[in-house]
């Protein structure tokens, strides 16, 4: 896995990549906004010095609970450039499942959409005591706004500092046949899976996709194929209730 003939993108540079080829294109969008390429790897890029400053680098691990929102997954892809590994918590999962998935995973930090799940936030920051910092979307009684704290960054370009080899992501079962189990996932792995599917799946060029489940789970599997493609990704709120939006 060592030879250059064999190397693969990490996961972080081939959304970097992808974001690069279509910087005036709109990346994603939502009811009352729109992001451009560009804006978008300009925010991964000051959220990715946000972490690196926050002391998360290679082996750390950053836990996040979110509803449909750009703004995370973003953060997802800084903390992945940074060297960490990210893990997503069910946003419909229970607070004694989540409070074991930070522990299982040893999560460093967490990252709340604060919109959405303030009170169970505030929950998780008060009994996970392994978590150092807390970040969230908006301005809370506890934790840290990441927004701010990336406007506050400046322009900074975002830069690839992970290894192919190294863990990307750490997925969890469902717990159908027991305790929810982390499964490892490493940078060539979801580099790989990207590809495949813009090889499976019939993706169109210039593509409009709507995320009616969770992008923190299989629905945002598509995500960086459909940028590779210079499409948008339209969200629909998802978290404690769903409601219907209309494509414009």
């Amino acid at each position: 896995m060592g030879s250059p003939l064999y190397s693969c993108p990490t996961a972080g540079s081939q959304a970097l990549a992808a974001l690069c080829r279509y910087p005036a294109r709109t990346a994603f969008a939502w009811d009352g906004g729109t992001l451009t390429y560009r804006a978008v790897h300009d925010l991964i890029g000051r959220m990715q010095a946000v972490f690196v400053t926050a002391g998360l680098g290679r082996g750390g691990r950053v836990a996040l609970l979110t509803s449909n929102r750009h703004e995370t997954w973003c953060a997802s892809v800084a903390a992945q450039l940074a060297g960490a590994a990210t893990t997503s918590l069910h946003p419909l999962g229970s607070l004694a499942d989540q409070l074991d998935q930070i522990e299982d995973a040893e999560a460093d930090a967490l990252v709340v959409d604060t919109r959405v799940f303030r009170a169970r936030g505030a929950e998780l920051a008060a009994g996970a005591p392994r978590l150092r910092t807390v970040f969230t979307l908006e301005d809370a009684d506890y934790g840290r706004n990441l927004l701010t704290a990336a406007e506050a960054a400046g322009a900074v370009s975002a830069r690839d500092l992970a290894d192919a080899d190294a863990v990307a992501i750490l997925n969890y079962t469902g717990g159908t046949t027991g305790k929810s189990k982390g499964a490892l996932r490493h940078h060539r792995e979801v580099s790989y899976s990207a590809t495949g599917i813009l090889g499976g799946f019939e993706i169109p060029d210039d593509p409009r996709y709507l995320a009616v489940g969770p992008i923190s789970h299989v629905t945002g599997t598509k995500i960086v194929p459909v940028l590779m493609k210079g499409g948008t990704m339209r969200r629909m709120a998802c978290g404690r209730m769903m409601r219907r939006i209309a494509w414009p």
